[in-house]
Order: C-alpha cells, then sequence, then structure tokens
C-alpha cells in the first residue's frame, strides 16, 4: 500500500545523503499517516523479522523489494497490507504484498512494490534500502481475497489506478493459483477481469506478468489504459482514462449476481470507479475499497 507521493522525481539519486535527512524532516499531514489511517483496522499479533533479498526497479518511480521471511508463524491473505519497522526511521510504513500468499509458504519470500515518495519510509525503500537490509513486519487489513470464511467465492472485477494495482495483483495470482488447486469445484467456472490505468505506459507495473496471464488463462480477461501519455501503437494499451462503459463491458463477461468488486487507487479514482459501477447495477455491499490514499 504505497503511500501518496508528496513529490516524485524520475531519478531518487538526485538526493544526496543530506537532502535525504532534510526531506525525512518534512512534515507529513495525518491523513498521510499509515497507522493512524489505519487505526481501526485488524493486525496479526506477530511481528517477524524480513531481510531484503533483491531490489529491482520495475519503473521510474516503483522498486520491487524480495523480503525472506523464515517465522512460521507470519502469514497474510491476498490482498493485505504490512506494518513496516525500518531501523532509524521513525515513521512506520504500510505496503501491500503485490505477491501471493502461496509464494511465502513455498519459498519464504514476498514482494513489495513501492513508489517514490518523501514520506520516510518509501524515500527509504528508494535511497537507502540495500541486498541484506533488515526490517520487522506485521500483517494487518481487512481488504482481501477470499472474503471472510463461508462466504461465495465468486466472479472478480478488479480496478487498479497507479501502485494501486499491488493488492489486487496479489489477489489476481491467488485466484488463477485457486483455479489450479480446486479442479472438480465450482471454482473452476468462476471467472475475473482487471481494469488497470497508470498515467503513462512504463507506470503500468506487471503489465507483462498481468498480459501472459491473460493469454493463458481463460478465466482472465485484462484491459489496460495509459490515462496521460499515448501508449506505443503495438502496445495493447488504451489512451485515456477507465470509463462507466469499460466497467459495463467488463462485467458483461462476469456473473454480476456473483461479482464481487475490489478497487485500489487515490481517493479521486476510487470516487470515479465506485461511482462507474453504482451506474451499471453492482450493488453497495459487493464493492471493496482499499484506504490506499
Amino acid at each position: 500500500m504505497s503511500l501518496p507521493a508528496l513529490m516524485c522525481v524520475r531519478c531518487c539519486k538526485l538526493y544526496p545523503k543530506r537532502s535525504i535527512r532534510f526531506l525525512r524532516s518534512m512534515s507529513v499531514s495525518s491523513g498521510n499517516d499509515h497507522l493512524q489511517r489505519t487505526v481501526k483496522k485488524p493486525r496479526n499479533e506477530v511481528i517477524a523479522k524480513a531481510v531484503v533479498s533483491e531490489i529491482k526497479n520495475l519503473s521510474k518511480t516503483v522498486k520491487l523489494l524480495k523480503l525472506r521471511v523464515d517465522d512460521k508463524n507470519f502469514s497474510f491473505k491476498a490482498g493485505q497490507w504490512v506494518d513496516m519497522f525500518i531501523p532509524g526511521v521513525k515513521t512506520v510504513g504500510g505496503f501491500s504484498m503485490s505477491s501471493p500468499p502461496h509464494l511465502l509458504t513455498e519459498t519464504g519470500h514476498l514482494h513489495l512494490a513501492v513508489k517514490f515518495s518523501t514520506h520516510p519510509p518509501a524515500l527509504w525503500v528508494h535511497t537507502e534500502c540495500e541486498v541484506g537490509s533488515q526490517v520487522r513486519m506485521r500483517v494487518g487489513g481487512d481488504f482481501h481475497y477470499p472474503l471472510e470464511p463461508g462466504t461465495q467465492q465468486g466472479d472478480l472485477l478488479l480496478v487498479a489506478g497507479g501502485v494501486g494495482v499491488n493488492p489486487l495483483y496479489s489477489m489476481l495470482q491467488h485466484f488463477v493459483y485457486s483455479l489450479g488447486k480446486e479442479e472438480g469445484s465450482c471454482l473452476k467456472d468462476r471467472s475475473a477481469y482487471m481494469l488497470y490505468s497508470a498515467k503513462d505506459e512504463d507506470e503500468l507495473i506487471f503489465k507483462d506478468e498481468l498480459m501472459s496471464i491473460a493469454d493463458t488463462v481463460r478465466n482472465f480477461n485484462l484491459s489496460l489504459y495509459s490515462s496521460r501519455e499515448k501508449p506505443t501503437p503495438s502496445s495493447l494499451v488504451s489512451y485515456g482514462h477507465i470509463e462507466s462503459s469499460d466497467v459495463h463491458r467488463a462485467l458483461s463477461k462476469l456473473d454480476i449476481t456473483q461479482t464481487d468488486v475490489f478497487l485500489c487507487g487515490p481517493l479521486p479514482f476510487i470516487e470515479d470507479m465506485k461511482a462507474h459501477c453504482e451506474s451499471v447495477g453492482v450493488p453497495e455491499n459487493k464493492m471493496h475499497f482499499e484506504q490506499w490514499w
């Protein structure tokens, strides 16, 4: 769950070490504080040590962290986030997992995709974090798939804006994994559709992975959008914003009576997408939001 950027740059290396200390000292409004914003959200009791095993640039503004967690009591549901406690950084970070739960179970690793921001935890990720860095993490949040035990698993409509794709990508991977694990059950007849928008094609992180899933999983459809810059002519990315007609088209491929809609992105994006969903008849109790803003 990457926090909203106060000021973004194309390369964080433009900031020398003395500037990093200044940026950390900048005041951040309470609305941007992860702990205050999520104070009423459920949290697991386990606080586990995690070690950074790999760092990768996903775009000009987003870094992927791969972390190893050896504590077998540490677990999460697809869509949840972690409180990240960073040595030397007073502010607690809040970041959604982009990887699915089974990756942690099978390999001991989880992934976080963090957008550059002057918010201290994100700034640390982009300017000081290195392979071998250690942090502590605690899982939290009620935005996850599947929903609570006993609820019916229907179709999924995933609507992402920017790095709001993180928890939705985790959900999608878990959905696809469950399809393969649940042969013979009703889940194999369920479908998923993702609508994903970013300001330009480069910021559509996980684009190649998502397109690969769309090519190989018959139960999944994908529509990508670049809202500010025209995409390359050869790409399958549409130019413009996600409109009500796009939501309607996506829902036409799903069973709307049994579809849960998961929305994640900046607040204006959430408000627009919620209005689009309402306009095509999605019940309010079928729309689920992440507090990414």
